[in-house]
């Protein structure tokens, strides 16, 4: 009876869990590099009042588009300059994001293809990662998968109340990301209307009604950058001399990159987001690749082409290959896509799991066992655990694993669960351990939280800074380096590298911090035999009396 409770409750149980890792994350400290500046925006936005022109350090900011600091700076001005502060409400609505999958789903779906969607995704690492580094690929993945689930209910309703909602939502992803919030809607349905011959509803008119919405969602922030730099062509912002901010933000951040405009360019190769779906679309790249697979096929198909849903298809198809093009590329530029990775994996599975070879399950099963050792390593050997509680959990939920497939019901039950499990393992051991462990060798945070605590009079960092330090010191902190070293008053305090320390003024150590970025983990880190080689030892020193 237990048994047969459990296992009908088996979907809500892991959103649970799913909502459960989230919380976790909210308290681990906010990362380098660009988490920890958005952080500092947002805070100085909140402490400024300067809410349609964005600032960083005191100067002119020309990158984002301000919807992260607004949100963020809410829930700063709430908590203070903390970890839940910054993230708390970006993490919310990243779970808005989920349900709105599991409505689009639902609209062309059963309601079972539509929760397996919801699960697939939340529990991605992709995911799991937008839930404890917060950038404004979130925000953008949700308002995207808003608009688009809204823009599903005017087609299948007529609803023009559907064409407001979705223009409130496409000028907020517009305003997480720029062009792209629209982009990827707009390829999304009209993909799918093509593709379905739906001429009429191509043509409607009433799509019309989006422009003005979208308009006066974008009409804060258009006024702001124009006042901030288009009234003031004698600024000069990131080497660019009198830029035009809706420019910037209209073409040269998104489509700039493309053109050769935009002076980001890492020369990543037209394959780049394939190799790191690999990992960001864990654990469930092995079954994405046959599902897309299999809808690939239904274009050459002649048979019940018109009755397919290809919103998933063409919302992740096409904006991939727009993204290939571009010259500048970073991992979680195709988050936003995921969603209608998570509807095409779901809806192939639920009709297809039962005709999957065994040995493709052994293999899934096997990626889920490089988590578990993976798992192990991190509590025994990278970061040893000290008490006996995580452990004791992992080994529950690992245990957990094959209680699913011992009761799974069909064959997609067998396939999901365990899966969901597996991973759940594996992310409840990164929130819970190995990031909180990892971001105790990024110094700009405790440097910060240290500078808060003890709130000296002045404080300067000299040859190295992390944006962090400004989040968790509740201040900006300025630079002195050079001949204006020397000029510090005593008990003036200064954040320095060992190398630095001959340069300064005669001084006193307050405190050594070990530093090592979060995001350049290598396994000469991960080694605790070798980890030393690759931590720099960065210093908080006092000016004495000379």
């Amino acid at each position: 009876m237990i048994s047969d409770k459990t296992y009908n409750n088996r979907y809500s149980i892991f959103i649970g869990l799913i909502l459960i890792a989230y919380f976790f994350n909210l308290f681990i400290d906010v990362m380098e590099i660009d988490a920890a500046q958005y952080a500092g925006i947002s805070r100085e936005m909140a402490a400024s009042g300067s809410y349609l022109q964005v600032y960083f350090q005191g100067k002119d900011y020309l990158d984002k588009p301000p919807l992260l600091f607004w949100i963020s700076s809410v829930g700063i001005s709430l908590f203070g300059n903390t970890n839940i502060g910054y993230k708390l409400l970006p993490v919310f609505l990243l779970v808005i994001g989920l349900y709105a999958t599991f409505r689009l789903a639902t609209l062309w779906y059963d309601r079972r293809t539509a929760i397996l969607a919801t699960l697939i995704l939340g529990s991605t690492q992709a995911f799991a990662l937008m839930s404890n580094d917060i950038r404004t690929d979130g925000l953008l993945t949700t308002f995207t998968i808003l608009s688009v689930w809204m823009l599903s209910e005017y087609i299948k309703q007529q609803k023009k109340i559907f064409l407001l909602y979705a223009g409130l939502c496409i000028g907020a992803a517009m305003l997480a990301k720029g062009p792209i919030g629209l982009f990827i809607p707009v390829v999304a349905i009209g993909g799918h209307l093509l593709l379905t011959k739906q001429w009429k509803k191509i043509f409607d008119p009433s799509w019309l009604l989006l422009i003005p919405v979208i308009a006066l969602v974008l009409a804060p922030m258009c006024y702001g950058l124009y006042m901030q730099y288009d009234m003031h062509p004698e600024k000069e912002v990131y080497g660019m001399k009198g830029p035009s901010g809706l420019r910037f933000f209209f073409w040269t951040q998104s489509f700039g990159r493309i053109t050769g405009e935009s002076q980001w360019n890492n020369n990543a190769p037209w394959y780049y987001f394939l190799q790191t779906m690999l990992w960001d679309l864990q654990p469930w790249v092995l079954l994405f690749i046959p599902a897309l697979w299999s809808r690939l096929k239904c274009l050459r198909s002649k048979t019940n082409f018109l009755n397919k849903e290809w919103i998933s298809f063409c919302g992740f198809i096409i904006p991939l290959i727009a993204l290939s093009f571009s010259g500048y590329k970073l991992p979680h530029y195709v988050f936003p896509l995921f969603p209608f990775a998570s509807v095409l994996i779901s809806a192939w599975m639920v009709n297809f799991a039962d005709r999957l070879p065994r040995w493709l399950e052994f293999i899934q099963l096997g990626l889920i066992h490089l988590l578990a050792i993976a798992s192990i390593l991190i509590m025994a050997w990278v970061f040893p655990v000290r008490s006996i509680w995580l452990p004791v959990l992992w080994c529950i939920m690992y245990a957990a694993i094959w209680w699913w497939r011992y009761h799974a019901k069909d064959a997609t039950d067998r396939w999901i669960l365990p899966t969901l499990m597996g991973v759940l393992a594996f992310q409840f051991v990164l929130g819970l351990h190995f990031y909180p462990q990892l971001l105790k060798y990024q110094a700009g945070s405790q440097v910060g939280k240290f500078i808060e605590k003890e709130n000296p009079a002045r404080v300067y960092w000299n040859d190295e800074y992390d944006f962090a330090m400004d989040y968790y010191s509740g201040r900006i902190i300025p630079n002195a380096f050079g001949p204006m070293v020397d000029t510090l008053s005593p008990g003036t305090w200064i954040y320095a590298t060992e190398k630095a320390l001959p340069t300064l003024p005669r001084h006193v150590v307050i405190r050594e911090f070990d530093h090592f970025p979060p995001s350049r983990i290598s396994m000469k880190f991960l080694n605790p035999a070798t980890r030393s080689e690759k931590i720099q030892k960065m210093f908080l020193v006092e000016v004495t009396n000379k």
